[in-house]
């Protein structure tokens, strides 16, 4: 009697593949050819007669956080730049986890709110609060990752039908910023608005989400 014979084993599912150049590939394989191209002759990273770059090269990816910031990264149109749109509590945690205090103490948007103020903030009120801005990846020199914005549902009471610059009910909404401690920017933001992304979750009871940038 013939025996039956099992299916060939499958190979792994492939992980995410949305990172360029040149083809859709994870983000861990888009920084490694990142750091690579930055490290050959005439690259920015190259210690060659223009001296290198400064600092510790492709520390996000020795660091690991290609796994921690992939879920939230969009596609890369702009070689070694990565934007995020709403960065939430577990990767803000993460982060916190993993970045020094110079790091998230220093590193801000020009004038805006620090990334270790921002990011500590979506940590206490993650209904209320996420990060938006983008990560330099490790093909250029000033390799970092920047908050330019912040997602904010500051609860009842103020309402903005458009963008709005300095004054009015611009002045509502920072101040409820600053009560969940982001409160370190150098000037007020550039612009609020309403969010009309993606649902971030959370009942409506307490009103709508905000953008809140700095240029």
């Amino acid at each position: 009697m013939p025996v039956a014979t099992p299916p060939p084993p499958t190979s792994p599912a492939p992980g995410p593949a949305r990172f360029v150049p040149p083809d859709l590939v994870d983000l861990r394989t888009a920084w490694t050819r990142e750091r690579e191209l930055a490290a050959a002759a005439g690259g920015p990273h190259h210690g060659g007669r223009g001296g290198g770059c400064p600092g510790r090269h492709g520390w996000l990816l020795d660091d690991g956080l290609d796994v921690l910031l992939e879920p939230v990264l969009a596609g890369s149109t702009t070689p070694g730049f990565y934007p995020f749109a709403a960065l939430d509590e577990r990767t803000a945690a993460g982060l916190l986890e993993r970045l020094d205090e110079e790091e998230l103490a220093t590193e801000r948007q020009n004038l805006g709110p620090t990334l270790g103020t921002v990011l500590r903030a979506v940590v206490r009120y993650p209904d209320r609060v996420r990060a938006q801005g983008y990560v330099v990846g490790p093909l250029r020199c000033d390799e970092r990752i920047t908050v330019t914005g912040v997602l904010l549902r500051p609860g009842r009471g103020v309402r903005l039908e458009g963008p709005h610059g300095p004054g009015g009910e611009r002045a509502d909404v920072v101040r409820a910023l600053a009560a969940l401690g982001v409160d370190d920017m150098h000037a007020p933001p550039d612009e609020v608005a309403p969010w009309r992304g993606r649902r971030l979750g959370g009942g409506t009871d307490d009103g709508p989400w905000f953008r809140v940038w700095w240029d």
